[in-house]
């Protein structure tokens, strides 16, 4: 008797500290990410917002494909110069580098296929920055320096 209500005990110690919300329901899947609409050089884009230190370190990896139309927008919350770098990205991305809303730098990234994050190149403009926008290289082909960035209403 007194090894059942021991392994009675266990049981409900072990269930007690799974993630389901204690509410005894399974954990919910974590939100879908934020998604904002844009426009860069005219062309519509809807984006993914990565605006924390995780999200922007994580970006598009194991992403094997960027439809048209679609990225994700890094946004910082002042001026920085941190390089941008392509491991675990199976697919090309250009990168488009903006200061207060006008873009002052974009480049085509190509994929890093070294298991070795620090032996990827690294990517960014000569001066400052405070948002990027990464996207499939096809999607803003005519970008250029000066171009407007423009944010709005999330879809």
């Amino acid at each position: 008797m007194r090894l059942a209500l021991v392994v009675a005990a266990l049981l409900l110690t072990v269930t007690g500290c799974s993630d389901d919300g204690g509410d005894g329901r399974a954990a919910a899947t974590p939100p879908p990410p934020e998604r904002v609409r844009a426009t860069l050089d005219g062309v519509p884009l809807t984006l993914e917002v990565a605006d924390d230190p995780d999200e922007r370190a994580y970006g598009l990896m194991n992403r094997t494909s960027v439809p048209p139309g679609s990225g994700m927008v890094f946004r910082f919350d002042g001026l920085v110069d941190s390089p941008f770098y392509m491991f675990s990205v199976p697919v090309p991305l250009r990168a488009v580098f903006v200061r207060e809303g006008r873009v002052v730098s974009t480049l085509v990234m190509p994929p890093c296929p070294l298991a070795d994050p620090d032996a990827c190149p690294t990517y960014g403009p000569e001066g400052l920055y405070d948002t990027v926008i990464e996207t499939a290289p096809e999607t803003l082909p005519d970008v250029v320096p000066g171009d407007a960035y423009v944010e709005q209403q999330a879809p």
